[in-house]
């Protein structure tokens, strides 16, 4: 696989533009994770969940409808995954980002992962769905092709279960996918996307080292990539400016106001 190793904000877009000419494209979709060390593998087929995907998947559905009124309906079943994904359920859905700053947030974001080096995974998704269903497009969640892959999240398939992995578009359903830039993949089993054969066609990656994501973190920041502006909620509206008091009130400031400025 190709891979890069960036410090510094300018040695990542070096790193970037290196993808692209490698994959000699310029569309790519990008994955940020804390620790380079963990698998391209979606939350239902992690160590405690790969057993229950369709209990959580049944369950999921009985009771969501007394909470939202925005369900699909019952006859649907990859809006619902994609529901499930959006609130934090652990489903065979993966995702990923058009732009690689958003990524590098992702994987720098959490402090308590200081410690570990972190990864951006760059995907070439027209590759991918080549290699994996002889089809170079990007693919829709009711595509004939890749509908069992949704199936079996809510009926197993014992005898044939399909294995395969695909870069998918769905519905922006919340502003949150249109901020992140969101895309996601579909996955079939629990192996790894690295672990896949002919996985250089179509997956190439930037290690971020440890001692970079404080100074990475603050260029970020510097840019306008703050979790407030990628989570455009109230909630972690509120979480940014009580942060951004405390970060006043610990360098001393006369005042814990925040400062008006001239930005529109």
């Amino acid at each position: 696989m190709k891979e890069y190793t960036s410090a510094t904000l300018e040695e990542f877009i070096t790193a970037v533009r290196n993808l692209i000419i490698d994959f000699h494209h310029p569309n790519l979709w990008w994955r940020g994770q804390a620790d380079s060390k963990w698998p391209l593998t979606p939350g239902v087929f992690r160590p405690g969940y790969e057993k229950n995907e369709q209990n959580l998947s049944f369950f999921f559905r009985l009771k969501a409808k007394s909470r939202s009124a925005n369900c699909p309906t019952s006859d649907t079943q990859s809006p619902w995954l994609f529901l499930m994904q959006h609130y934090g359920m652990p489903t065979r859905l993966l995702d990923w980002t058009e732009s690689p700053l958003i990524a590098l947030y992702f994987a720098v974001e959490n402090e308590k992962e200081n410690e570990k080096d972190a990864v951006i995974y760059a995907l070439q998704p027209f590759n991918l769905n080549f290699k994996q269903c002889k089809i170079e497009s990007i693919l829709a969640p009711w595509h004939p092709e890749i509908a069992p892959i949704f199936n079996e999240a809510f009926n197993k398939n014992e005898t044939n279960p399909d294995q395969r992995i695909a870069a998918i578009q769905t519905d922006q359903f919340d502003v949150r996918h249109l901020v992140q830039q969101s895309e996601f993949t579909i996955h079939g089993s629990a192996k790894a996307m690295e672990e896949l054969d002919g996985c250089d066609n179509f997956l190439g990656k930037i290690v971020i080292p440890s001692t970079a994501k404080e100074h990475l973190r603050v260029m970020l920041k510097v840019l306008g990539i703050t979790r407030a502006n990628l989570f455009p909620d109230l909630e972690n509206l509120s979480a940014e400016l009580i942060t951004l008091h405390r970060e006043k009130q610990s360098e001393g400031s006369e005042s814990a106001e925040i400062p008006h400025g001239s930005h529109h």
